[in-house]
């Protein structure tokens, strides 16, 4: 994924998934497959059909060092592909608006949970 300013950013694929819930019907759209300060990918059953923007809440693990259960961001879907499995799909979804107060949450839950990646299916 790049950034606004046309660079690509270090993403972190996650060693496993936490729920990604629509704020407004509280269904279950898929799992947080990886994560960055710039946005997420959503690790589906089905294709998501959304064009604008959507208000998630992203789960938080189940650790003493996080104080909260979610983080409610806003995001804008860049891209959806079929997995290498073919029972899932990948969402690419860009942060709209997130808590300025989250970002430290965000780059913790890629320190706990995350490893680098050098796969380049993030753009």
């Amino acid at each position: 994924m790049t950034n606004q300013h046309g660079l690509r950013t270090r993403r972190k694929k996650l060693l496993f998934y936490l729920d990604i819930v629509d704020q407004e019907t509280h269904q279950l759209l898929g799992h947080l497959g990886d994560i960055s300060k710039d946005g997420i990918m959503i690790i589906t059953e089905k294709p998501i059909p959304f064009e604008n923007v959507k208000r998630i809440k992203i789960q938080l693990p189940d650790f003493e060092e996080f104080t909260k259960k979610y983080i409610e961001v806003e995001v804008e879907k860049r891209w959806a592909k079929p997995d290498s499995n073919p029972n899932l799909y990948r969402l690419g979804c860009r942060f709209i608006k997130v808590n300025e107060e989250d970002l430290p949450t965000i780059e913790h839950v890629q320190e706990v949970l995350g490893f680098n990646t050098t796969l380049s299916y993030y753009s």
